[in-house]
């Protein structure tokens, strides 16, 4: 644990101690603030809300650099806290745990609180968790800065076991560690929210390598009551007739998660613009639940360039996962390659645009493209560059 010796000096030492370490050990006079902050340290007066708004606001501007309106704005966030003491604390603390003072600037403007939790009690046994999990100084203050929420939850009756709980689902500090980095709201989940979610997913007979998969890719579900996975998974099983024995139930639920009820509904309709009917549809995610996870935009462009552009039939998109490759960086530049080919002749075979979708880029290059760079010289760079875009 990291000490501060000078904790336990009587106040008016703590004072002068800090103010002649703030001043480099000199005995010339101190900042403004510093001023204010011994007079008022010393007197056993309780400041006013105002006053002590002031007070954070001149520590913010000549200690942290922000500007006199970033300060008072921050400063107004948080009247009720009034401690002198616990900011310079708290910045000492943040400085010793590897922050620099711009990381330190970001974290206090997003989450002012931070400035006012106890260093001994509060931030260095929780942020000693994320230490131990492989975070710096950098990752620990881009946790803090994206869900500071986690410090307001006990450390024992929440952190802890959230963690002990993601390590049991993926094995290892360094996954554990991926996921906190990328939806650090899991931190601050309702340890019981999260403990009965991943239950559920085991009684479904999910496998823990499934769960993990699951997790990694929409970890900010697990945020949600158990009620709410219950109520997809009985829509999967009455309305799109998916069972829970199925193997598609998984990625059903997958995709039910990715987006609300209103949003399904949007993307029904988008289906039904194009001429699906809603037991098509039904069908269609029965097979491909994974459509249901692009966004209406992206559906809609991807089933205009397959229906309208490439003639494809409903039963074919159904039965085949084209529409899960990108269609900017795979799709096009492909069937751009083959129209060039046929239409110079060069090349005459039937071939199913699924089939041309899933070759690796090595085979694609070595059926589509190398045979042809001296016939057609620009026909490879003119590949790259649109897959590279």
């Amino acid at each position: 644990m990291i000490q501060f010796p000078f904790w336990r000096l009587p106040k008016s030492m703590f004072t002068q101690t800090f103010l002649r370490r703030r001043n480099g050990g000199c005995r010339g006079k101190p900042p403004s603030f510093f001023i204010s902050f011994r007079s008022t340290y010393s007197t056993t007066a309780v400041e006013s809300p105002s006053f002590s708004t002031t007070l954070l606001s001149d520590y913010l501007s000549e200690s942290l650099g922000f500007s006199r309106e970033e300060s008072t704005s921050i400063a107004a966030r948080v009247t009720r806290y009034s401690s002198p003491t616990k900011p310079i604390l708290v910045v000492d603390f943040l400085k010793q745990m590897g922050l620099d003072l711009t990381q330190i600037k970001a974290c206090v403007s997003k989450y002012p609180k931070l400035l006012y939790f106890d260093v001994d009690k509060n931030l260095n046994p929780k942020l000693q968790c994320l230490q131990d999990l492989g975070f710096s100084g950098s990752g620990i203050a881009d946790i803090v800065f994206k869900g500071g929420g986690f410090l307001d939850r006990g450390l024992d009756t929440n952190l802890k076991p959230n963690i002990a709980l993601l390590k049991e689902v993926f094995g290892n500090n360094e996954d554990v560690s991926s996921v906190i980095k990328n939806y650090p709201a899991l931190l601050r989940t309702s340890s019981q929210v999260l403990y009965d979610n991943v239950s559920y997913f085991q009684k479904l007979g999910f496998s823990n390598q499934r769960i993990k998969w699951f997790m990694a890719r929409r970890p900010m579900a697990f945020r949600f009551p158990l009620e709410w996975f219950k109520e997809r998974a009985h829509m999967l099983e009455n309305d799109f007739g998916i069972c829970p024995n199925s193997t598609m139930f998984f990625y059903g639920m997958y995709a039910m998660t990715s987006a609300s009820k209103s949003s399904m509904e949007k993307k029904f309709a988008v289906f039904r613009s194009f001429g699906w009917s809603d037991s098509e549809i039904v069908t269609m995610f029965q097979k491909q639940p994974f459509y249901f996870t692009l966004s209406e935009g992206n559906l809609r462009k991807k089933l205009d360039y397959f229906m309208n552009g490439l003639g494809c039939k409903m039963d074919f998109l159904s039965t085949r996962s084209v529409f899960t490759y990108s269609l900017e960086k795979r799709v096009m530049p492909r069937v751009a390659v083959l129209d060039i080919l046929r239409e110079k002749k060069l090349f005459v075979k039937t071939v199913c645009v699924y089939t041309l979708l899933c070759l690796t880029e090595s085979k694609f290059e070595k059926q589509f493209l190398l045979p042809y760079k001296d016939l057609v010289p620009d026909l490879c760079e003119s590949y790259m560059t649109r897959t590279i875009q």
